[in-house]
């Protein structure tokens, strides 16, 4: 058994001693995987770890240290919520922290974040926010709850649409029905309004005037976008009993009518070649 044992690593010395990148690739997607789990699990320490271990193993893969980096920040922006005074930096904290959260699925840690911009803020963008995720959530009670206290007056058509998918998975499909009805979309109407519309009309079976809005949708947003409304239409509930028809397949083909800009997209203007020639680093 001795001789046997000492046979078995002589093999393995010698197919890492030949072969040590493979070895090294291995181990980083073997960390990096390990970050994801621990990211889901809002452990976010854990995976900053775990995706520096991956981007040392590896460092030909970008996407590790990017990921390791983005945790990072994270990390920090989350203590700068605590301590932030100015309310305008406080607000693209929030905001920021918010877009990861949904991003990654991590709705344990938007949640309550969400409930704490909401109590500091009081919009109807706000509640908007908070409504949004309480229904990723399915807490449909809590978001019809939310939506139902913004004043007549500051209810938005989003809003309104968002109520609508509440109230119908709560089984008010009737009230639902009427705001849908009730609901005139000009057509200057963004992308977001269309796709609430287009998400009541899902969850109430009008499935005509719910395609109809998902391609208005895809059509008026920037191509750099474009996937990510129709990622999320792919999964959406309210397009459930549509996925796997051919109507659906055709509407998910449609292509953006803007014109994108030269702007690269990122999340930020620091490393952008167009940095101070774009509109938005401008603040027009």
């Amino acid at each position: 058994m001795k001789k046997c044992s000492i046979v078995w690593i002589a093999v393995l010395v010698a197919a890492v001693m030949t072969h040590p990148s493979a070895v090294l690739a291995e181990s980083a997607r073997e960390a990096y995987d390990n970050g994801e789990v621990l990211l889901a699990k809002a452990d976010f320490n854990g995976a900053m770890k775990a995706f520096a271990a991956a981007a040392r193993a590896d460092r030909s893969t970008p996407e590790y240290y990017q990921h390791y980096s983005l945790v990072r920040q994270v990390i920090a922006l989350r203590k700068r919520l605590d301590t932030e005074r100015n309310s305008a930096y406080w607000q693209r904290t929030a905001q920021s922290l918010h877009s990861f959260y949904i991003s990654n699925g991590i709705y344990s840690e938007a949640l309550p974040l969400d409930k704490r911009v909401h109590a500091r803020l009081d919009t109807t963008a706000s509640a908007v926010t908070l409504a949004e995720t309480q229904l990723a959530m399915d807490l449909n009670a809590e978001a019809s709850a939310v939506l139902e206290a913004l004043d007549a007056g500051k209810a938005t058509t989003a809003a309104r649409a968002l109520l609508g998918v509440a109230l119908a998975r709560n089984g008010k499909v009737e009230e639902a029905r009427q705001l849908a009805e009730a609901i005139k979309l000009s057509d200057k109407a963004g992308p977001g309004t269309l796709y609430s519309v287009a998400r009541l009309h899902g969850e109430i079976d009008n499935t005509d005037e719910a395609l109809g809005l998902l391609k208005r949708t895809f059509e008026s947003i920037a191509p750099s976008r474009l996937e990510d409304f129709k990622n999320h239409a792919r999964k959406s509930r309210e397009f459930a009993a549509l996925a796997s028809t051919a109507a659906f397949a055709k509407v998910l083909e449609t292509k953006s009518k803007i014109a994108e800009s030269k702007c690269s997209g990122g999340s930020s203007c620091a490393g952008c070649p167009m940095r101070g020639k774009c509109p938005s680093s401008q603040g027009n």
